[in-house]
């Protein structure tokens, strides 16, 4: 039985883009859970996050921050730019960090 983490997750795999001049520029999405909250929002593997409910996530560090302080269920806006530099903004409806 695994107990439910009640931690609010994108269901993406995630890396820390940094830019040419070293410092951290976003989330590159490596990997996107089939049918999870990004999936069903349009975020495709190459997308780079680079907010989350108006919150800038430069590092997965803070992107964990970010999705500590939200709730499975919960909708909120993300941002993030594709590998052609375009950026848009998506709703996804957050879900849940499997318990460990």
């Amino acid at each position: 039985h695994v107990p439910d983490s009640h931690r609010a997750a994108l269901g993406i795999g995630a890396v820390t883009v940094v830019g040419p001049d070293g410092a951290p520029v976003g989330i590159g999405v490596a990997q996107v859970q089939p049918g999870g909250p990004a999936a069903a929002a349009g975020i495709a593997v190459g997308d780079i996050v680079t907010a989350v409910n108006g919150t800038d996530t430069p590092t997965t560090a803070q992107l964990s921050q970010v999705l500590a302080g939200l709730n499975p269920g919960q909708a909120v806006s993300v941002t993030v730019r594709n590998e052609q530099g375009a950026s848009r903004q998506v709703q996804v409806t957050l879900g849940q960090l499997p318990g460990s």
